[in-house]
């Protein structure tokens, strides 16, 4: 039988490190077509001043769609879009009439952002009745809601464009396009990055990285699902889906198809019954692998290339998970498959031994791959 540091010396020579199988970056898929004028525009003119942009901006309100690609992974923050759509020093002004005047000019010319307004006040409540009642209510009390719905409002028109550009278009918000326009010139250097790209074919071919984290997480789930695949075993994810069963019966023969003969698992299932012991929610398992119709080996799948602070929540969880099934449910079998060249380093193979306590054995890709006949 293996000592610790023989198990470790095993695991640790089989770890894997991550191999870029997987699509790293979308495609923005920005509307070129609708924003042709505007790009055109921006391929011509490599040069501009605080008032020949803020013109721009004003009377092409979907120009900043383009200067947002342009400069931003995404879009503008949160935090960037309260200084260009408010004037920040009024709403950060102790002067409470200042503020008052700028949030009835908000409320007389914005209507999205009157409604969000008004709801917080009371919902249904119309402008009218509030202009005529305005005089005898608390100023703080209107002030406060105010900033509350400028914050709801940022949040409206940074996922919905059409409230913004009415506003970019009005008269009366002219402030914006100056503002926005001070930013891209001082701030980002506009001129600068326009004189390097061609605005056109940057927009064509803009794309957007995928969260690394997805990228790790699905790691592990390819590289076990190629093993399961290539030993014969067949993915039925398809028949719980289409009858919506989302809680796996201890034995699934009066809940899906016979499956009898064959070898087959599926992916991100409850099993009945099995919860976390934490909070006693159920839990769902990254892969399951059935023997004669019953679930049977319940598979939890992680990659780690660093450290981090969900390495211990999960391994907190797991070390809870398999005690609870180990003493409430003899016909399943819990296995963690972990792995990633954090594993290698003194830290990680510290966390190892001591998770040697919890469980029986801890599984990498490889020895998964090693070991896939004994879950037949």
């Amino acid at each position: 039988m293996l000592n610790p540091e023989e198990i470790y010396i095993d695991f640790a020579s089989k770890i894997s490190f991550l191999e870029f199988i997987q699509d790293e970056f979308r495609p923005a898929n920005i509307a070129v077509k609708d924003l042709q004028k505007e790009i055109d525009v921006l391929l011509n003119k490599k040069h501009w001043n605080i008032n020949e942009l803020s013109d721009f901006i004003k009377n092409n309100p979907k120009s900043f769609i383009i200067f947002e690609a342009i400069f931003q992974l995404l879009r503008f923050t949160n935090a960037q879009l309260v200084h260009f759509v408010f004037d920040v020093t009024k709403l950060n002004s102790i002067n409470i009439e200042s503020i008052y005047e700028y949030m009835i000019l908000n409320l007389k010319h914005d209507n999205e952002f009157r409604k969000r307004y008004l709801n917080l006040l009371k919902p249904k409540l119309s402008y009218e009745e509030l202009i005529e009642r305005v005089d005898g209510l608390d100023k703080k009390y209107l002030i406060a809601t105010f900033k509350i719905a400028v914050s709801e409002y940022i949040g409206k028109i940074s996922k919905n464009f059409n409230a913004l550009e009415k506003r970019i278009a009005k008269s009366e918000f002219e402030d914006f396009s100056i503002r926005f326009s001070n930013y891209l010139l001082n701030n980002l250097k506009l001129n600068e990055k326009l004189a390097t790209i061609n605005v056109e074919k940057f927009l064509q071919n803009k794309r957007i990285p995928i969260d690394t984290k997805s990228l790790h997480g699905n790691y592990t789930k390819i590289k076990v699902t190629k093993i399961l695949e290539k030993n014969g075993y067949v993915n039925i994810d398809s028949l719980p889906n289409k009858k919506d069963i989302k809680i796996l019966n201890h034995d699934v023969g009066n809940q899906l198809p016979s499956q009898s003969g064959m070898k087959f698992y599926c992916m991100e299932k409850y099993v009945e019954g099995v919860i976390k012991p934490k909070d006693n929610k159920p839990k769902k398992f990254d892969l399951i692998i059935f023997s004669n119709n019953k679930p049977k080996y319940l598979f939890e799948l992680n990659f780690y290339s660093t450290e981090g602070t969900k390495i211990g929540i999960n391994q907190n969880e797991y070390i809870d998970l398999n005690s609870f099934i180990k003493e409430n449910f003899s016909q399943f079998k819990f296995f963690w498959i972990t792995d990633g060249n954090y594993w290698l380093t003194s830290v990680g193979k510290a966390r190892f031994l001591n998770m040697l306590n919890y469980f029986d054995e801890i599984l990498n890709i490889n020895i998964f791959n090693e070991r896939i006949d004994s879950f037949s």
